[in-house]
């Protein structure tokens, strides 16, 4: 590689630079063409490599290109400055993606160990299930399925974790808060003792997540601890897919399994991609954690993971000097000579940030704390880390700075082409061969390496998203690494209408001043024949950004969501009775915790005898569980169809957890569930699907923000 990369600063003609780069870019499309036809493992190797080496060349070509002869150091200052953060900002980009090919280089997918016939072997696994602020409505599916978990019941202890019912929360000095607290707690309490968890709590909120785990330790003695978000509803073969991994590797601290989430992101809900596209965390727990395990620096990360509770005791609890103390702790872990693991097999069914708002915080807390982990514990300066776990865990921190990054990406064009700033001394020629070969490059190994579980331009319209608030949160942490503090991502939220979030300000500028560029770049392509080179080039970067920030904007204008849990796709044959029939054949849609959506065909019922708050029976063939429900509502379909939403109307607790067991037992469901979502986009269908978001959801947030502003007129 280090050859390879020599070889890219070799200075040659811009025909010889053409003509190589035609090559190779041949060779790259040839790869990817090849990779879709060989089925061989060790073909398939090759290709990979083929495609990262010749992507790698190109790269450093461009970035030599770059710094050596394209800096407007002719211009003045400003033009300098300007030309350095640019040049800062596209080699972040391209060495942030070879990071990306080099940690799936050789993607190891790690299959599940057995576990001993005999069960006196199997250790004792604690749950622990952290609450702090969350409605018990998403709670109890949770802890309902982490009791019914296929293990032995004597070998099987679940624990809530309540840090909103502490002394100190009960004590709050405001009485209403103090009610809600005492409340909550007691509702828990309650909910615990009816399915056989045990309920937790401590005095006082210190050190956020990883202090109320802390704390549960020293009540608890299981061999192993399985974590799970609150909202994190498991499958019931967590633990005989992960246990024996354990028990084969004495050295191995945590086995992490993807976060699997069946309601979408603000992104998915808002622009209504949830159906179709594949989910936007994939990309990390379907690629880059194989990845991350064939290196040995996969980590845990902060749900869906079993622990060794000796480990946890050496390191005197999990880590909290930062506020990602799942990724904290791992390196803590690691450093003491364990290692980790990542079995790629969706067990829980959990719930995305519904609002803008939330989805920031969460982000923001995360790039916070990988920061703060490379500020306040150097990896390079821990005991025992090999080489590749220092320089990843280094690539963990900065990979945040795409935040900044794509800022001054976003600022550029209206530098150039409003305020006259020279960012580049180049000319078309030279742009077409160096830029123009990277950027197809990069598309090209882009669809290789995610295009099954990211569509083309998706990842940077969430990088546009996060941008300013991401660099913000950066920017409090490079002024005082101890500064943050957690915030627990809001979940559940109900939204009664819709709305714009006040979190879009910031890009209303970004919006206007690139709509500007648009606008001024073409005039000045007509008005300056000398430069149309280069002005063509930067209006056509004005106006990709302009859709990105359009369909940014989209994302921000929150669309009205009264469903409060999870519901599944299910389909089964089911039959209902009711008041005013009997056993009318239909088919499930979807199910949760607390009802249902069926299809039944038009020529089988009347809308007469369909009323809303009725109550009928339904009855899953296939699974064999039959309930009483009330229809919630009901509406004709265009395929001749009634679709029913019906709410179950539990008489003990087996029925309740015969629902939750017919909606999350399995997780070959939740795979089959993603498989139908790994649908990839070709480039241009991924340019046409951003400029059908700029178009339809962008412009309707403009004409939501006008009627704001008349608010006579909208009446």
């Amino acid at each position: 590689m280090l050859t390879l990369i020599s070889f890219s600063f070799i200075s040659i003609s811009y025909q010889s630079q053409m003509l190589q780069s035609a090559v190779l870019l041949g060779l790259l499309v040839l790869c990817y063409m090849l990779s879709k036809r060989i089925k061989s493992s060790r073909q398939q190797q090759w290709l990979r490599l083929g495609i990262i080496f010749i992507v790698t060349f190109l790269t450093f070509r461009y970035l030599n290109w770059r710094a050596n002869d394209s800096l407007p150091m002719q211009f003045g200052l400003v033009s300098m400055v300007c030309g350095l953060l640019l040049l800062m900002a596209e080699a972040y980009g391209l060495i942030n993606m070879l990071f990306g090919f080099f940690i799936n280089a050789q993607p190891f997918h790690r299959r599940p160990e057995p576990l001993p016939a005999d069960q006196s072997l199997w250790p004792d696994v604690d749950v622990y299930i952290p609450t702090y602020n969350e409605d018990p409505v998403i709670i109890r599916p949770t802890v309902i399925a982490a009791t019914q978990l296929d293990y032995p019941s004597d070998k099987l202890h679940v624990y809530i974790l309540d840090d909103g019912g502490t002394s100190q929360k009960c004590q709050d000095p405001d009485p209403v808060k103090a009610a809600a607290a005492k409340s909550r707690a007691q509702e828990l309490k309650a909910l615990a003792e009816q399915f056989g968890a045990t309920y937790l709590t401590r005095e006082k909120n210190l050190h956020a997540k990883s202090g109320n785990i802390n704390s549960a330790l020293s009540h608890t003695s299981g061999d192993l601890l399985l974590i799970l978000d609150c909202d994190h509803i498991p499958t019931e073969d967590f633990l005989l897919n992960t246990v024996g991994l354990f028990l084969a590797d004495s050295k191995l601290f945590v086995v992490q399994t993807p976060h699997n989430f069946v309601s979408p992101d603000p992104l998915e809900r808002n622009l209504d991609t949830f159906s179709t596209s594949p989910a936007e965390n994939e990309l990390f727990y379907d690629v880059m954690q194989p990845g991350l395990d064939a290196w040995g620096c996969s980590f845990f990360c902060g749900s869906a993971a079993i622990l060794r509770r000796s480990v946890i005791d050496e390191l005197g609890g999990l880590s909290g000097r930062t506020i990602t103390e799942d990724a904290e702790t791992t390196i803590d872990a690691m450093s003491l000579g364990y290692s980790t693991a990542y079995l790629n097999r969706p067990m829980v069914s959990g719930l995305q940030p519904e609002t803008y708002s939330g989805f920031v915080v969460q982000r923001v807390r995360w790039g916070q704390g990988m920061l703060q982990i490379f500020l306040l514990k150097n990896p390079w300066l821990q005991p025992k880390l090999k080489f590749t776990q220092r320089l990843l865990y280094t690539n963990f921190a900065f990979y945040w700075g795409f935040a900044s990054s794509r800022l001054v990406l976003l600022l550029a064009p209206p530098a150039f082409l409003l305020a006259y700033i020279n960012l580049c001394d180049a000319t078309a020629l030279e742009l077409i061969s160096y830029a123009g070969p990277v950027f197809i490059a990069s598309m090209i190994a882009t669809q290789y390496f995610y295009g099954r579980v990211r569509w083309p331009f998706m990842s940077q319209l969430y990088e546009v998203i996060q941008s300013v608030y991401v660099s913000k949160g950066l920017y409090e942490v490079f002024r005082n690494p101890h500064a943050p503090t957690f915030k627990v991502t809001p979940k559940g939220e109900r939204l009664g209408s819709d709305f714009i979030s006040a979190l879009a300000k910031p890009f209303y500028l970004l919006l206007l001043m690139n709509a500007a560029a648009v606008v001024w770049g073409i005039h000045r392509y007509i008005e300056e024949p000398f430069g149309q080179g280069a002005v063509a080039f930067v209006l056509f970067w004005a106006v990709l950004d302009l859709a990105l920030l359009l369909g940014a904007l989209g994302v921000m204008l929150e669309r009205r969501q009264l469903r409060q849990e999870p519901r599944v796709p299910h389909h089964e044959t089911v039959s209902v009775s009711g008041p005013q029939f009997e056993n009318v054949a239909g088919s499930s849609i979807d199910v949760s915790a607390h009802g249902t959506a069926i299809l039944i065909k038009q020529s089988q019922l009347a809308a007469t005898q369909i009323n809303s708050g009725d109550t009928v029976r339904i009855r899953f063939h296939e699974a064999a569980r039959e309930f009483d429900a009330i229809i919630e509502n009901s509406h004709s379909r265009s395929d001749g169809q009634w679709q029913l939403g019906l709410s179950y109307q539990f008489h003990d607790t087996a029925d309740e957890r015969a629902a939750v067991h017919l909606a999350f037992h399995s997780s070959d469901a939740l795979i089959a569930l993603n498989r139908t979502r790994h649908q990839g986009r070709s480039i241009i269908a991924g340019i046409a699907i951003i400029f059908s978001f700029a178009w339809n959801r962008g412009l309707m947030h403009i004409r939501q923000w006008l009627k704001m502003l008349n608010p006579e007129k909208q009446s």
